[in-house]
């Protein structure tokens, strides 16, 4: 029964995220898009010599697409596990307690979440941005293999470790919204802002609802009731990102003329 729960859950899931995408598809591409730099510095002089470096723009991405695919990526995934093609699959992996499924998709919409972040406040370094993505790879990926250890695990290292990760890439972005030493008098629009602490909130309690499931807290906690608590978050989160996104984008574009 569990097992039937949770495939109506996935599909569910699937449709609201894959109906969301369209939705903000159709928004961005009759506002306006949003175009963020992604630049290298290179020296100009030896590091003594005080010379400021050339900054190129490298790439541009499109934060409204970036959102679109956050989306896409869990839709397809939730609809495939929904379908007979990965359906016995999921079901063996809820049976053992383990599902690389969940893991491997949320790596990919995490990461890009986590850059489109990045890039709003400001980061346009292509190897800051590169490193966040990875980091939160890497989180996501240790997350993995704590689940690999049982639970309640013997060990939560790989917990631990993944959360040391996981707050350097927040502790980055913290200042530049932060700004210390800044003398341009810029403040960050609410909207971003408010948007970078309702995702930190969102990750923080995806954390929370792992250390619990690896904790096996409270006393009886099954695995489905984990995954089910995954699924729900997993749709507000990337919800709240993507619509946050749109409303950012919107403000930017400014009123219709």
């Amino acid at each position: 029964m569990a097992h039937v729960n949770l495939r109506m859950l996935n599909l569910v899931a699937g449709i609201l995220h894959l109906a969301q995408a369209v939705a903000v598809a159709w928004t961005v591409n009759h506002s306006g898009h949003l175009l963020l730099p992604v630049t290298v510095e290179y020296p100009t002089g030896s590091p003594a010599s005080g010379l400021p470096p050339e900054r190129i723009s490298v790439a541009a991405v499109d934060v409204g697409i970036g959102a679109v695919i956050a989306l896409l990526l869990p839709a397809v995934t939730h609809l495939l596990i929904a379908s007979p093609i990965l359906g016995a699959h999921y079901r063996g992996a809820i049976e053992g307690q383990r599902n690389p499924i969940r893991w491997v998709e949320y790596a990919f919409s995490s990461s890009i979440m986590l850059f489109l972040i990045a890039q709003l406040n400001g980061i346009t370094d292509v190897g800051t941005l590169v490193l966040t993505y990875t980091a939160q790879s890497a989180v996501v990926l240790l997350l993995w293999l704590q689940e690999r250890l049982g639970t309640p695990a013997r060990t939560l290292r790989p917990f631990v470790v993944a959360s040391v990760i996981g707050i350097v890439p927040w502790g980055v972005i913290a200042l530049h919204v932060l700004a210390p030493g800044a003398t341009s008098g810029y403040d960050q629009p609410g909207g971003i802002r408010l948007l970078t602490i309702t995702l930190l909130l969102l990750f923080f309690g995806f954390g929370v609802n792992q250390w619990l499931g690896f904790r096996g807290v409270p006393a009886g906690r099954t695995y489905p009731t984990e995954e089910r608590a995954y699924l729900v978050l997993g749709l507000v989160t990337r919800a709240a990102f993507a619509w946050q996104v749109v409303a950012v984008i919107l403000l930017a574009a400014g009123p219709p003329q």
